[in-house]
């Protein structure tokens, strides 16, 4: 069975270079959680926004968002956890780049959907994954949130394209590039038109919920179907905070980047390109860490994305010498697995 790696795609191995030194073994990892840790971490717990709040408005990105979540679940001892029920505040800077044919999977979504809101108007399919009980929150979020989403993003798009009435230089080719520019824009906001009008009526598979339990379950091709057969990038935005759930979650991760190197997913269906695993989280206990750490490197190669590549907000080194206490590691499969 063919086994893609990071050497399939010069892209990919040029990004991976701009990550800097990788997290190879063991010892590395001992190294990155001391290093992590030495920190002066400011105080954090599980990220709920707002436990006792059952609806909340927030700005994301730009974007206004209404996210429903459930207080009672969340004050309740249901057994395999509950945070999933709130809004988590790292979502709020969890973004990744992405385009228009990416296929996206999230671990451990949550009822939120911030994170799959934001990205889904801009990659070809986004499956946010989570316990089945979460299911109904998640597509009440979607539902209501979507053509709001679409239609703020489009704004900003508009917003963003230059003007070219009256860009000639002289003043024949000027009128002529204004007639031309006002018949172009005239077609270009009709057919925008006719695609707002299409994704208002909500996303379709472009952004589904799919119950996923790391425990239970076995990762499929039918997650990404029927836009592709594999996922081009695996996301976790601050799921890592139980140690019984780091090997689940890590062989989850596993499995789906398996799915890429299966079947008739071949380099002619993804250019050779392994499928990212990029993982968000807010430094808490350092033993969870640890074991999270330790196992990921077991099956994954892994570089900690250096401050210069991250938003103010996350980076390590915030002001006034304190920390963000944010970190996000990328990991790709190791060839052999």
């Amino acid at each position: 069975m063919e086994r893609h790696h990071e050497g399939g795609c010069e892209e990919l191995k040029s990004f991976l270079r701009l990550l800097g030194k990788e997290i190879k073994d063991l010892d590395d990892a001992d190294e990155e959680t001391y290093d992590l840790y030495a920190q002066d971490l400011p105080s954090s717990d599980l990220g709920i926004i707002d436990p006792k709040t059952a609806e909340l408005q927030l700005t994301v990105a730009g974007r206004e968002l209404t996210i429903h979540q459930s207080p009672g679940i969340l004050s309740s001892a249901r057994a395999g956890g509950t945070t999933g029920a709130g809004a988590p505040s790292s979502s709020l800077s969890s973004m990744t780049t992405s385009t228009t044919t990416t296929t996206v999977i999230e671990l451990g979504a949550g009822t939120s959907a911030i994170v799959g809101l934001l990205l889904a108007p801009r990659v070809g399919r986004y499956v946010l994954t989570d316990q089945a009980y979460v299911s109904k929150l998640v597509e009440r979020n979607i539902n209501e949130n979507w053509s709001s989403v679409v239609q703020q993003q489009q704004q900003q798009q508009q917003q963003q394209q230059p003007s070219f009435v009256g860009s000639g230089g002289g003043g024949g080719q000027g009128g002529k590039g204004k007639k031309g520019g006002g018949k172009g824009s005239k077609k270009a906001s009709s057919s925008s038109s006719s695609s707002s009008a299409t994704e208002e009526k909500g996303p379709g598979e472009r952004l589904v919920f799919r119950a996923l339990d790391w425990e239970q379950d076995t990762p499929t091709s039918s997650l990404a179907q029927p836009v592709a057969a594999s996922f081009d990038l695996v996301v976790a935005c601050d799921c890592i905070y139980n140690e019984a759930l780091v090997d689940p979650f890590v062989t989850t991760c596993v499995d789906i980047c398996k799915l890429r190197g299966s079947g008739s997913t071949t380099t002619t269906d993804n250019g050779g390109r392994p499928t990212v695993v990029v993982v968000a989280q807010v430094l808490r206990n350092s033993d969870v860490f640890e074991a999270w750490i330790k196992r990921f490197v077991q099956d994954f190669r892994c570089w900690r994305v250096p401050d210069d590549l991250m938003i103010d907000g996350l980076k390590s080194e915030g002001g006034g010498g304190g920390t963000s206490g944010f970190v996000v590691h990328v990991g790709v499969l190791r060839e052999g697995n």
